[in-house]
C-alpha cells in the first residue's frame, strides 16, 4: 500500500518526506536510506520519514514490471511514485529518479523522469580490486559503505571482490584476518542493496609460504600480460594440487557468512603453470584444476554459482578456446557462466561460435589500467569512446559483465558500463551527460561532454595537445555553475585536477614540477586515501618540495 502524499512548493522543496510501503524488506529501507542520505548530501534540504513535508515521494512494490524493472509516476497532489517489480527493481528506480532531480542551494526539485524501465542484461557487475593497498583496501569502512550504495543506484546487481592470497603467508596471517573481516562486512553492506557476491582468484595462486617444491613454473609471456609474483602452485605435483584445494577450501568458509552467491577464479595475472603437465595453461592444468574446484564449491554450497574466466586466453598460447569448449561439450556440470575479455579486443571465438557449453557469457572491461602509469594517477579517466566501441565487438551476445575497477578515478566508466548492461543500445556519451546532470548539474551536462572528450584525446600522457587548455578553461567555467556540496565532492575534484594536470603536463612538455602539479598529486593521493599504496601501480606522482618551484 502507498501513502497519499503533496508535492507543495513551486521551486526547490526545502523538505522532502520519503514513503516506505507496507511490511518493507531489508533492500526497501536500504534504498528509503539511500535516497534520504544522497538528497541531504546534495543540498540543503530535509528529508522526512514522518509529517508535513514541502514534497512526497513515496515507494512501493508493483509486481508485473518486469525483473528488476521499475516505473515512477505521479502520485495525487504532485507527489512522486517509484515502484520496482521487486526490491531490487525499487532501489534501481530510486537511483534513476535521483539521477533526473536537481539539488540547489535552496533546497530539492524532483526529477521530472517518468516512464517504465527494465534491465537487459541479467549479471550486472562491478569487480572492485582489493590489493596493493588500493582505495578498496585503504578506505574508511564507513566510506566504502557508502561507495558501493553508490553503485548499486546505478543497477550493479553482483559484487565481485578478490582475495590476494600473494599478499599474505596464510589465512592466520594478521593482515589477512584483517581483510577478510572488511570483505565480509563488504558483502554484507552489498548484500543488503540487492547484490550477490563473488569472490575469486587465480585458479593456482598460493601464499607467501608456498614451499618452493610446490611452486609453479613460470608460463612463457611474451607481451607481458601473465602476471608472478612467484606463490603459484604447480597442480599436477600432487602435494600442491592437495594444498591449493584446501586453500579454496578455507576461503569458501572464510565467507560462508554472509554466505557467497558466486565464485570466480581466472587463469592468468596472477595465475598459471608452464610446466609440461600444465602447459598449455588453459588446455590442461587449469581444466583440470577446474573441474576439482568448482567441485569442492558445490559440494559444500550447492546452490553456488561458478563464473570461469578466461582472461587473455590464447595470448599465447593458441588452443585454449578450443580445448575449453571441447571440455565444456563434454559435461558442463562445473560451470555456470564464462567471464571473457583480454586487454584489447574482445575475444572472437565466443562471438563467432556462441560461448562455450552455450553458456552466459560475461565481459570482463578493463577500466582502469588501460595507457596509464600510475593507474589514476592523473585524476579521473572517463573513456567513453574507447568503451562504446568495445561494446560493439559484443553484438549483444553478453549476460551481463563485471569491470576491473581499481579506484575512484574510473567512477564515470563504472557508470557507462552499467548502463550498458541495463539497456545495450544506450550510447556511452548519453551516460556521460547523465552523469554530469546528476554529479554537477544539468546545466554544465554538454560542457562537461566536451571535457570529456578533450581527456579521452589526451589520455595517453604522451600525446597531450591544446585541447588541455580548452578542458580546463571549461572545467572553471563550470565550477562556477555548482553548488558548494557538488564543488567539495571528490567526484568533481578528481575532474578538476585532471583538467589541471593536463594543463600543466602541457605546458612544461610533460616534466613532472612545479607547485601546481605538487599540490594536484597530493590532493589525489588523499583522495585515494593512497599514501601507502604500491609506488608503481596505485599512487600519484610525488613531487619533492625541492621540485617544486
Amino acid at each position: 500500500m502507498l501513502v497519499e502524499g503533496l508535492c507543495l512548493a513551486a521551486g526547490p522543496a526545502p523538505s522532502v518526506r520519503v514513503v516506505l510501503p507496507d511490511a518493507a524488506g531489508v533492500i526497501a529501507r536500504r534504498a528509503a536510506g539511500i535516497l534520504g542520505r544522497q538528497i541531504t548530501d546534495r543540498c540543503g534540504a530535509k528529508v522526512l520519514t514522518a509529517g508535513e513535508a514541502a514534497c512526497s515521494v513515496e515507494l512501493g512494490i508493483e509486481v508485473g514490471i518486469g525483473t528488476e524493472g521499475y516505473k515512477i509516476v505521479d502520485g495525487p497532489g504532485g507527489s512522486v511514485r517509484i515502484l520496482g517489480n521487486d526490491e531490487r527493481g525499487l532501489l534501481y528506480g530510486v537511483g534513476r529518479f535521483l539521477r533526473s532531480s536537481r539539488y540547489d542551494r535552496d533546497g530539492f526539485t524532483p526529477g521530472t523522469w517518468r516512464g517504465t524501465s527494465v534491465p537487459r542484461c541479467p549479471m550486472r557487475g562491478i569487480y572492485l580490486a582489493t590489493h596493493f593497498n588500493n582505495y578498496y583496501e585503504a578506505a574508511a569502512p564507513e566510506e566504502l559503505d557508502h561507495y558501493v550504495e553508490d553503485l548499486s543506484l546505478w543497477g550493479f546487481n553482483l559484487l565481485a571482490l578478490a582475495y590476494p592470497h600473494w599478499q599474505y603467508s596464510g589465512h592466520d596471517d594478521p593482515a589477512a584476518r584483517k581483510m577478510a573481516e572488511r570483505l565480509r562486512r563488504t558483502m554484507r553492506v552489498a548484500k543488503q542493496v540487492g547484490m550477490r557476491v563473488t569472490i575469486g582468484d587465480a585458479l593456482n595462486g598460493g601464499f607467501t609460504s608456498t614451499p618452493k617444491e610446490m611452486r609453479c613454473t613460470p608460463v612463457p609471456d611474451p607481451l607481458g600480460r601473465h602476471g608472478n609474483f612467484g606463490v603459484n602452485l604447480c597442480p599436477s605435483k600432487p602435494a600442491a594440487r592437495e594444498q591449493l584445494l584446501k586453500n579454496w577450501e578455507q576461503l569458501l568458509d572464510e565467507f560462508a557468512d554472509p554466505g557467497l552467491d558466486c565464485i570466480t577464479y581466472w587463469p592468468y595475472d596472477e595465475g598459471g603453470c608452464g610446466c609440461q603437465d600444465c602447459w598449455p595453461w588453459g588446455a590442461r592444468g587449469y581444466l583440470s584444476l577446474s573441474r576439482a574446484v568448482s567441485a569442492l564449491a558445490h559440494k559444500k554450497c550447492p546452490q553456488i554459482k561458478v563464473l570461469v574466466s578466461t582472461w587473455t586466453f590464447d595470448t599465447p598460447p593458441a588452443g585454449e578456446w578450443e580445448a575449453l569448449a571441447k571440455a565444456l561439450a563434454e559435461d558442463k556440470s562445473w560451470a555456470d557462466y564464462i567471464q571473457a575479455d583480454a586487454h584489447e579486443d574482445f575475444p572472437r571465438f565466443p562471438l563467432e561460435r556462441g560461448a562455450p557449453g552455450d553458456l552466459p557469457l560475461l565481459n570482463f572491461p578493463e577500466i582502469s589500467m588501460w595507457g596509464q602509469s600510475p593507474w589514476g594517477g592523473y585524476g579521473a579517466n572517463p573513456l567513453p569512446a574507447r568503451l562504446q566501441r568495445l561494446w560493439n565487438q559484443t553484438e549483444r551476445k553478453l549476460a551481463g559483465g563485471t569491470p576491473y575497477s581499481e579506484g575512484l578515478y574510473e567512477d564515470i566508466n563504472k557508470a557507462i558500463c552499467s548502463q550498458f548492461y541495463w539497456d545495450p543500445a544506450r550510447p556511452a556519451v548519453e551516460t556521460v551527460r547523465e552523469y554530469a546532470a546528476f554529479e554537477y548539474s544539468p546545466a554544465v551536462a554538454d560542457d562537461f561532454v566536451k571535457v570529456v572528450g578533450a581527456f579521452e584525446k589526451n589520455h595517453v600522457r604522451k600525446e597531450i595537445g591544446p585541447s588541455a587548455e580548452e578542458a580546463f578553461e571549461l572545467v572553471k567555467r563550470m565550477e562556477t555553475e555548482l553548488t558548494p556540496q557538488a564543488r567539495a565532492a571528490w567526484r568533481w575534484r578528481i575532474v578538476y585536477l585532471r583538467a589541471l594536470i593536463d594543463r600543466e603536463l602541457l605546458r612544461s612538455h610533460g616534466k613532472l614540477e612545479g607547485k601546481a602539479l605538487q599540490g594536484a598529486f597530493r590532493e589525489l593521493t588523499t583522495i585515494y586515501h593512497a599514501e601507502h599504496a604500491h609506488s608503481m601501480p596505485i599512487r600519484p606522482p610525488q613531487i619533492g618540495d625541492a621540485n617544486a618551484k
